[in-house]
Parts: C-alpha cells; sequence; structure tokens
C-alpha cells in the first residue's frame, strides 16, 4: 500500500473551525483571502492571529511606527469585515521582531490559542518555502507547525483551564509545494476587495501590478491543478496550499512529497 494511502491529507473543504496565523496584517488576505471567504461562507468559523503590528510597512519616512500600527489595525479589522471574519487575536511583537521559531516564545502563545479555540484547521505561512527572505514569515510559520504538534500533548505549555487539543491538519499558505487545489472563482472579488482595505500597503500602480499578478499567479495554479488532475476543467482560479497532519509534521521523510 503506497505511503500516502495510510496517511492521507484531509480536504480542507471541510473545515469548520479555523485558526488563522498570519504574521502581519493583510498576510491572511494576500496569501488565501479567496480560501477564507469560501470557507466562511460554507459556514465555517474563521478566527484571525495576527503576529505582529505591522508598524514596519511603509516607506514613508514621515509616518511614525505607532500611528502606522493603529492604522493598520483598522484596515484588518474592515478586511475581516469583508470576508466575514469576526474575531482577531493580536499578539502585537514589533514588526520585523518575530522570536526565531525554533524557540518557545511564540509556539508557547499559540498552543494556548490553539487549546482555547479547538480549531480543527490552523492556517499559517509555509516555512520552508524557498527564498522566503522576511523573518517575520519564516520564524511565524515555524512556530505555528510547532504548535499543532505540541498543543496535542499534555505536558508542553500547561495553563491551567486549557486541555490539549490536536487540530486535524495545518494548512500552510505562501507554499512552493502544495498539494491542495482550493477553487475560489466566485470568491476571488471578496479577496481583491478586502485586500484594498489595507490602503496604507496597496495603493497606486504598485497596487494595480499586484492585482495583475495574483490574477496570473491564481490562473496558471488553476492550469497546474488541472495538470496534476486536481482542478476541474470549468475552475479559472485556486489559491494552494500545503496541507499535513501533525502525523505528517514529526519524522516523515516524504512529508515534502504529500
Amino acid at each position: 500500500m503506497p505511503l500516502k494511502d495510510l496517511l492521507p491529507v484531509p480536504p480542507l473543504s471541510k473545515a469548520r473551525k479555523v485558526l488563522f496565523v498570519q504574521p502581519h496584517p493583510d498576510d491572511a488576505e494576500w496569501g488565501a483571502g479567496a480560501t477564507v471567504a469560501a470557507l466562511v461562507a460554507g459556514g465555517a468559523e474563521v478566527v484571525y492571529v495576527t503576529v505582529t503590528d505591522g508598524s514596519w510597512g511603509t516607506t514613508d519616512p514621515a509616518v511614525q511606527p505607532e500611528e502606522l500600527a493603529s492604522l493598520r489595525r483598522r484596515e484588518q479589522a474592515e478586511a475581516c469585515r469583508i470576508l466575514g471574519v469576526k474575531e482577531i487575536a493580536w499578539l502585537d511583537y514589533p514588526d520585523g521582531r518575530v522570536p526565531p521559531g525554533n524557540t518557545p516564545e511564540l509556539r508557547e502563545h499559540l498552543v494556548r490559542l490553539i487549546r482555547a479555540y479547538k480549531p480543527d484547521v490552523v492556517m499559517g505561512p509555509d516555512p520552508w518555502l524557498p527564498y522566503e527572505a522576511h523573518p517575520d514569515h519564516y520564524n511565524t510559520g515555524l512556530a505555528t507547525a510547532a504548535a499543532v504538534i505540541f498543543a496535542g500533548l499534555a505536558p508542553p505549555h500547561r495553563v491551567e483551564g486549557l486541555e490539549p487539543h490536536s487540530p486535524e491538519m495545518l494548512a500552510m499558505y505562501n507554499t512552493a509545494r502544495p498539494n491542495t487545489y482550493f477553487p475560489v472563482d466566485a470568491f476571488w472579488d471578496k479577496k481583491i476587495q478586502a485586500i484594498a482595505a489595507h490602503a496604507s500597503q496597496f495603493y497606486g500602480p504598485t497596487w494595480e501590478m499586484g492585482r495583475f499578478f495574483l490574477k496570473a499567479q491564481a490562473e496558471e495554479l488553476a492550469e497546474r491543478g488541472k495538470a496534476a488532475g486536481k482542478v476541474d476543467e470549468a475552475t479559472h482560479l485556486v489559491e494552494v496550499f500545503k496541507v499535513l497532519t501533525p502525523l505528517h509534521l514529526h519524522c516523515n521523510q516524504g512529508a515534502e512529497d504529500w
């Protein structure tokens, strides 16, 4: 029996409760906004965890970090309203200073949140994305993956009143090795509207190019999905994920190709 048949990847579409971890305000919308909208429309409850305050996200030397952080909270709230996300947990690490993902600090926060919200799906950035240079992204991704494992074990990070909880899957966005192609044709406009709500980040010619890039990427990924037999021929736009269970995330030599 093939190993993949022994440990099948669960379908992301079955998600009922999602904890979505993003390094900065707007990462969720950029990486998976249409999927979030689709899951909410299908009855799933989605909670955002935003790790940093977003205070470095500008090229304008006149903007003060505190001012920008406050603005980005408001922008994220509007983006969530558009997508139907009801709750945002802010961890407020300084932008650009997420602690290393292989240390306990951020992981402990995330374990507590997983135990508190009891999601069946945790979503986070793929820390193994080749050429990802932003430490906030790979540190957040590593801490999220580790938290998915440790949240289900009794001894790590004991907190009174929070029982161990093991999510069914980790769905990594911004991935180069997807195994899940999620059709989003009907929700693409909501993704674009939600990204546009982050007006301090996306505006002018740069945003016009960003919109073009995102759609072209979604179309190309749909074609790849069709070639792999994972996408219906009627689908034109997809977002992709590397979906793994906790069992895939430890001592699994084949997880890269799962």
